[in-house]
């Protein structure tokens, strides 16, 4: 008869326990992250695979309803970051998928990316190098280019989160400037203990400050709250920066605001449509420096984020609760 092969009864019960998980990405992290991530599981980025995988690392996606049914076999969902307002949470909470994030790893660079446009945009340097490589500038520091110090100014924030703290430390030991703040989750006692003023409502901010900082996360309370209004009452002096969601800022107001100089000017790294095109009108005005989403884009930063993605993935793996579950 037709002779078979039958395994050793050891061999069968070691491929029933081993366990290949199949993690989604489509988008780059670090090298040495990525690295990491191999040991744990097969690595796929083709979306006509995704139904086939366990975990997904999303830095970009849009999760809506139709995306979520066709991960068929999704079962976490790790965000490179924090936030997830591109994401259908009620849904996935509905399919009994759980979602964790990385906050905080990329406090610091987007920090440092603050600090940077508050400095450009007072030193006019992206309006001295375009000018001078187009042989616009006869003489040396004309007084068109005139700028001003940011040392002991007022520095506002509206969110007081790990960023908006991580620049305000910056500011004030570096230098010498007035912290203010507003959250709605911030008291009078935590404001004494980050070392900031307190200010009762987000009025207070945009009127005393001369650089105000948008650092509160995107939602249906969030959602374009600052518009015409707000911007009324800044100086005319102060200047805009937002590198949280785009969309918390009425773009068509900001631009307003901006060509008939009612604030000085904005340092914008989101925008409300990502990404953006060329000819988007707010990153054409001279009195706008403009990064497309990059605050958080350093070595550093990704190498943070990364190994802190890699490390929510083998926790799971190994059946631990990740650090920064949400749900």
């Amino acid at each position: 008869g037709v002779q078979t092969c039958a395994l050793p009864i050891y061999f069968i019960i070691y491929v029933n326990e081993v366990r290949i998980m199949k993690i989604f990405l489509c988008e780059a992290i670090h090298q040495n992250a990525y690295n990491e991530l191999k040991k744990y599981g097969v690595i796929i980025d083709d979306f006509n695979r995704i139904q086939e995988c366990e975990v997904l690392i999303n830095r970009n996606l849009k999760m809506d309803k139709h995306f979520i049914d066709q991960c068929q076999s999704l079962k976490l969902v790790i965000i490179h970051g924090s936030g997830y307002d591109d994401i259908d949470v009620d849904y996935l909470k509905h399919q009994h998928i759980h979602l964790c994030h990385t906050p905080g790893y990329n406090a610091l660079s987007v920090a440092e990316l603050i600090v940077t446009m508050m400095l450009e945009l007072s030193r006019k340097t992206h309006l001295l190098q375009n000018d001078y490589l187009n042989n616009q500038i006869n003489t040396v520091a004309p007084i068109a280019y005139l700028g001003h110090e940011i040392s002991y100014k007022t520095f506002g924030m509206i969110g007081v989160g790990k960023i908006a703290l991580k620049a305000a430390e910056i500011l004030k030991n570096g230098f010498h400037m007035r912290i203010i703040g507003y959250s709605r989750s911030l008291t009078p006692q935590l404001a004494q203990e980050y070392g900031i003023e307190y200010c009762a409502c987000l009025e207070d901010v945009l009127k005393e400050a001369d650089y105000v900082s948008i650092g509160t996360s995107l939602n249906e309370d969030t959602y374009h709250i600052i518009t015409k209004k707000e911007l009324s009452y800044m100086k005319p002096s102060a200047y805009l920066i937002n590198t949280a969601r785009g969309a918390i800022v009425n773009q068509d107001d900001l631009y307003y605001a901006l060509v008939n100089h009612q604030i000085a000017g904005a340092g914008l790294d989101v925008l409300e449509n990502e990404p953006v095109e060329s000819s988007h009108p707010l990153p054409q005005l001279p009195n706008v420096v403009y990064t497309p989403h990059m605050g958080a884009s350093t070595d550093e930063a990704l190498l943070r984020v990364g190994l802190a993605v890699v490390d929510a993935v083998k926790k799971y793996k190994n059946g631990e609760i990740c650090e920064h579950l949400l749900f």
